[in-house]
C-alpha cells in the first residue's frame, strides 16, 4: 500500500517508481481535463474539512460553502490553473446533469457549473472576460457576478488568513494512501497528485489528514472520522467518460 509521512517523502517516493514503473504508468494517465476537475473536486473536500476540523460556522447549506470554497481556493492557491480547474469541473456538472429533488442539500448541477464561472469570472472581470464569453455570460449576469464575488473573496480570505501554513514550515500532516490496484494510477499521475497534497499542505491542520485513492464506486467525500478525503476509483472512470476528447 502506498503511504507517505510528509510532501518530501511522496516527491521521492514517487521519483523512484517513475524510474521502476515507467512503462505501465503511463496507460493508467488521466487526461488533464479530467485532472482539472477532480483538483476542484479534492479542494471541495478540503472545504468540508476547513469547516469541520476548524469549527467554523456553517451559516447556509454544506454542500454550497464547500463548493464556493472550492473555486475561492483553487483561485488563491492555483492562480495559473483556475481558469482551466473551473470551466473542467462545470463541463462536468453538466455532463452530470443532476437534477435534486426540492429537500436535497444539493443544488442542480447547472447550476452548480453556472455559480463557479461566475465566481471566478468575477475575482477577476478582465483576466476572465474571455471565460464570460465562451460561457454566453450576458451583461446583467457579468455584473451580477462582478458585485457579488469580491465580497466572498474577502470573506475566505480573512477566514483563512489564520490557518496558513508557514511557508518556510516542515509539512507533516498531510498524507497519501492508495488502494493496492490504483498504486499504479498514482504513479502514472505524479503531478496530479502532488499538486492536490499540496493543495493539503497550505493548510496548518490540527492533526494529520490524507488523501485515500479508494476502490469503490462512489464518488468523493470527506471522512471526519480518520480524516480522511477518499476519492473513488469509479468516479475518476465516469470523468473520463464524460470529459475525454
Amino acid at each position: 500500500m502506498l503511504t507517505s509521512t510528509d510532501d518530501q517523502m511522496v516527491r521521492a517516493l514517487y521519483a523512484f517508481c517513475l524510474v521502476i514503473f515507467a512503462a505501465p504508468a503511463t496507460a493508467n494517465e488521466v487526461p488533464e481535463r479530467v485532472g482539472n476537475a477532480l483538483l476542484h473536486v479534492i479542494a471541495h473536500e478540503i472545504g468540508h474539512a476547513v469547516l469541520r476540523e476548524f469549527d467554523l460556522p456553517i451559516l447556509g447549506p454544506e454542500e454550497d460553502i464547500a463548493e464556493d470554497f472550492a473555486t475561492t481556493f483553487v483561485y488563491l492557491t492555483l492562480p495559473d490553473r483556475a481558469e482551466a480547474i473551473v470551466e473542467a469541473r462545470a463541463a462536468q456538472h453538466r455532463a452530470d446533469g443532476a437534477t435534486p429533488g426540492p429537500f436535497s442539500e444539493y443544488r442542480p448541477d447547472t447550476q452548480l457549473a453556472g455559480r463557479m464561472i461566475c465566481l471566478l469570472y468575477g475575482f477577476d472581470p478582465d483576466r476572465y472576460a474571455d471565460l464570460a464569453d465562451r460561457n454566453d455570460m450576458d451583461a446583467d449576469a457579468r455584473d451580477t457576478c462582478a458585485d457579488m464575488a469580491p465580497e466572498l473573496l474577502r470573506s475566505w480570505r480573512r477566514t483563512l488568513e489564520p490557518l496558513w501554513i508557514d511557508p518556510d514550515a516542515r509539512v507533516t500532516e498531510v498524507g497519501l494512501r492508495a488502494d493496492p490496484d490504483l498504486e499504479a494510477v498514482a504513479v502514472a499521475n505524479h503531478a496530479l497528485v502532488e499538486t492536490a497534497l499540496n493543495m493539503l499542505a497550505r493548510i496548518d491542520w490540527h492533526s494529520r489528514v490524507t488523501l485515500h485513492l479508494e476502490q469503490c464506486d462512489g464518488t468523493a467525500g470527506w471522512q471526519r472520522n480518520g480524516r480522511t478525503i477518499f476519492l473513488c476509483s469509479a468516479y475518476v472512470d465516469r470523468m473520463i467518460a464524460q470529459l475525454a476528447d
